[in-house]
Formats: structure tokens, sequence, C-alpha cells
């Protein structure tokens, strides 16, 4: 990776997958100019939703936020760029899709917050460990594209 560039987990939650999201969200990504590094289809043992989740554990609303995560497959992907944490989580929307800009992930297709189809790491500490609980170094890409320098 370049100095400026970071790396962040985005997952298409089991809503979206089920909705036929999972290409719209890859363009969005892709035409903002954000890199693919690491991309696979999951069905996410409890064990490691437990794990990605554990900031929520003592909330109410956890066991079902575990069920819902296991209720279908889940696209997980690493994507890179510049900023690309904190972008991501603009083109994301608010985790409130009520409270979503139209032209947001969230804000274009969502309705409530316990269905809000995508999740993405909200800064780059949490970022490595989420990619690091999801993916294996091996998993992970490093290629060059061939328009790095028309966006940079």
């Amino acid at each position: 990776m370049a100095g400026n560039e970071e790396r962040t987990f985005i997952a298409i939650k089991p809503d979206g997958v089920q909705r036929g999201l999972i290409g719209e969200i890859i363009k969005r990504f892709e035409q903002k100019g954000f890199k693919l590094v690491g991309m696979k289809l999951i069905h996410a043992p409890e064990e490691l939703l437990r794990q990605h989740y554990s900031d929520l554990k003592d909330r109410p609303f956890f066991p079902g936020l575990v069920n819902y995560m296991r209720s279908g497959p889940v696209v997980a992907m690493v994507w890179e760029g510049s900023n690309v944490v904190k972008t991501g989580r603009v083109m994301l929307g608010e985790t409130n899709p009520a409270e979503s800009k139209p032209g947001t992930i969230r804000g274009d297709f969502c309705i409530q917050v316990g269905r809000n189809i995508i999740h993405g790491s909200d800064a780059v500490d949490s970022a490595n460990t989420e990619i690091n609980l999801w993916f294996t170094p091996e998993e992970l890409l490093s290629y060059s594209k061939c328009d790095h320098s028309w966006l940079y």
C-alpha cells in the first residue's frame, strides 16, 4: 500500500445478499475508485460474530443481532484506498436508515435499523481488527490497478 492508503472492512449483511444488492454495493465502491483486495461469501459462524460484535455483547439486542447475521450468507470484503475508512462510512450512510441521506447505500435501500444491509469499519484500528478477524493474510491481495494514476 502507498503511504496514504488504508484498508477497511465492509460486509454485506444477509438482508443485502438476499435482496440482490451485492453487485450494486461493489459497483459503488469501484466507481468511487477504491480497490477490492479481499472478498468471500460466508455463512458466518456464531463465534466469529460474537467476536466481531463483542463491543455490543451487553446490549439487549445482541442475541438478535447475532441470529440475524447467522440467518444467511454474508459478503465479507476488504477495500483499499486513500481515506477509505471515513469515505466508506459516508457512502454507507447512518446506522439508522431513516437518518441516512439519499445517495448513500442505506439511504437508497433501507428502511429500518434492524435491516440496514451493510457494515463498515468505523476507524482504522477497528478496520485492522475486523480484517484480521475475517481474513487470513493469504486471502488479501496486493496488486496495482491501471487507474491508480488517474485517481491519485
